[in-house]
Order: structure tokens, then C-alpha cells, then sequence
């Protein structure tokens, strides 16, 4: 059986729990490789036996350039694909869009693995509500799911259909919410990027980083944000804080995003699902990841 591992990561969580399922496949089938997404050579995925997906969770479902990504798939009729992903907190429809789109291909998919990681978003608070996440504990459930998947393909090969999950069912307020967040959408509600050249070192992290292109400090002016997911990668990983917005109007939303947030995670919890690495109750919402790299870069304080 020839093995695949396909994932979009920025922070390096999704890699980390990609290269662990990887292994748990190598247990089992002695062979996997492994991708990143912007590597893939569409043509060759008929080569493959089993293929897996995985990506982080953006605004409720998979990130945009994920979605454009499936939905340039060749047709791979009867090919057997597995999912899986990172999110801070809720899932809500990544699996079942991802599903959905890779079902048009003609693919089969038949596993399906989440695990909590930390997030970090310039209006929120840092450390966020699942920083710590993913640990050793997280990553040898990904193993193991990987050692589980192999198994399950291989039963499915020889005829065991009745092995084949659907994704878990999503509450209607989640995919409503899935669905409001268009780029449309988050193109209006967003702060406005900029890069200010006066502190730029035109180190290209930001166009480096950039999943879909959007950035090129080298021109006149410099263009950013065409297009954009509005995953703010590039602000993270700037050195220098050269790129720039108003991140004020969105942190004012963050109790009431994290109250909801938290609410999940204590079901989780109660549950067994979600296991707490942090206090919840210590996180400041004055205090949003924004002004901490301020801060750090004014040499006032160092942050993780």
C-alpha cells in the first residue's frame, strides 16, 4: 500500500501531528511519504493507495487556500483519502466541507482526526486557551491514529465497507457560522494591512510565508493582502513589526468570542476530549498578543 501525507501548516503545529500519523502509518506499512501542500504534484496523487489531508481550522472550516486546493483535484474515483486537523477550540465544519468537496472527486474518505493547538491571533490574549497544546499526549494519539487508519485501509481494500466513517454531525449555529465567514466577509470586517518600509529589513518572511502569494515587498508600492485568507501569518512571523494595522476594534469582541470558546472546551472537558494545560481564568483580554510584541519589541518585555 503506497501512503501519502498531504498538510498546510504555518505555526508548525499541523506538520508536527502530519509527521506522527506519518509514523503510526510506517508501523503498519513500513512507507509513507509526506508533503506540504504547496509541493504536491496533483498528477502523481493517482499513484497512491491512501492519502491524507490536513490542515488548521480557519473561521470554523478548512483555510481557503485548502478548499481551492481540493477543489483543483483531479478526478480520483474509488481512491482512499483520511482527514485531519489543529484547532483552538471548536472544529465545526472542516471535516464535513472537506468531505464533501473531496466526494466530488470520486474519493472515498474514511478517517477522521482532530487535535487541540495552540493559536496565537493578534487581538487575542497570549497564552490562549489551548496553549500547551499539542503535547506528547496529543502527538501519540496522532500515532496511533495513523497505525489505525493504515489497518482500517487495508480492511476496506479487501472488502470491509461497513468500516468507512461519516465526519462527525455539526450544529446548525456552527455551520451558519462557517458559512457568514466568506472572504466577502472578512475582506470588509478586517483591519487593513500595511507594511511600513521604515522598519522593513526586506527579510521576506512575510512573502516567504504567504500561502497564497499575496505579499511582494519588492514592489512599488509594496502590495499585501492580494489575495489574502486573512490568517495574519505574515504580521506573526515579521521580525520588526513592519506590518501594520488597528487590531483594536477586533480585540474589543475577544470576552465574548473566548466566553464561547470556553464554553465548548468545558464540554470537551467534562467529556474527556479536552484536557486543560493552562488556567483559563488567568488570561487577560487587556492584554492582547498585539501589544505584548510591541512591548517585546521595545525591549519592555519578552513573550513566548
Amino acid at each position: 500500500m503506497k501512503t501519502l501525507i498531504i498538510y498546510f501548516s504555518q505555526s508548525g503545529n499541523t506538520r508536527k501531528v502530519a509527521e506522527c500519523i506519518r509514523n503510526g502509518v510506517v508501523d503498519v506499512t513500513g512507507q509513507c511519504d509526506i508533503t506540504d501542500i504547496n509541493n504536491v504534484d496533483t498528477s502523481a496523487l493517482q499513484n497512491y493507495n491512501l492519502v491524507g489531508l490536513g490542515c488548521p481550522t480557519h473561521y470554523y472550516k478548512e483555510p481557503f487556500n485548502v478548499r481551492e486546493f481540493i477543489d483543483g483535484l483531479p478526478e480520483l474515483r474509488n481512491r482512499q483519502w483520511f482527514l485531519f486537523c489543529t484547532h483552538g477550540s471548536i472544529i465545526a465544519n472542516t471535516f464535513p466541507s472537506m468531505a464533501e468537496r473531496l466526494k466530488k472527486k470520486g474519493i472515498m474518505v474514511m478517517g477522521y482526526h482532530d487535535t487541540y493547538a495552540d493559536s496565537k491571533m493578534p487581538y487575542l490574549p497570549y497564552p490562549t486557551l489551548t496553549t500547551g497544546h499539542p503535547d506528547s499526549l496529543d502527538l501519540e494519539e496522532a500515532r496511533s491514529f495513523g497505525r489505525e487508519v493504515a489497518e482500517r485501509s487495508q480492511r476496506i481494500t479487501e472488502g470491509d465497507t461497513s468500516l468507512i466513517p461519516e465526519p462527525e454531525p455539526v450544529s446548525e449555529e456552527w455551520v451558519r457560522e462557517a458559512e457568514m465567514y466568506s472572504l466577502e466577509l472578512l475582506e470588509r470586517i478586517s483591519p487593513h494591512l500595511s507594511i511600513n518600509m521604515d522598519k522593513c529589513t526586506l527579510c521576506h518572511a512575510c512573502q516567504d510565508n504567504c500561502p497564497v502569494k499575496g505579499i511582494d515587498i519588492e514592489a512599488d508600492p509594496p502590495r499585501i493582502q492580494t489575495p489574502c485568507i486573512y490568517c495574519f501569518f505574515c504580521w506573526k512571523v515579521c521580525p520588526t513589526l513592519a506590518i501594520e494595522a488597528d487590531w483594536e476594534f477586533l480585540a474589543t469582541f475577544t470576552p465574548e468570542i473566548y466566553a464561547r470558546l470556553r464554553r465548548e472546551l468545558d464540554k470537551s472537558a467534562a467529556h474527556g476530549k479536552f484536557r486543560w494545560l493552562i488556567d483559563p481564568d488567568s488570561l487577560s483580554f487587556d492584554d492582547p498578543l498585539y501589544k505584548q510584541r510591541e512591548r517585546e519589541f521595545k525591549g519592555e518585555k519578552q513573550i513566548d
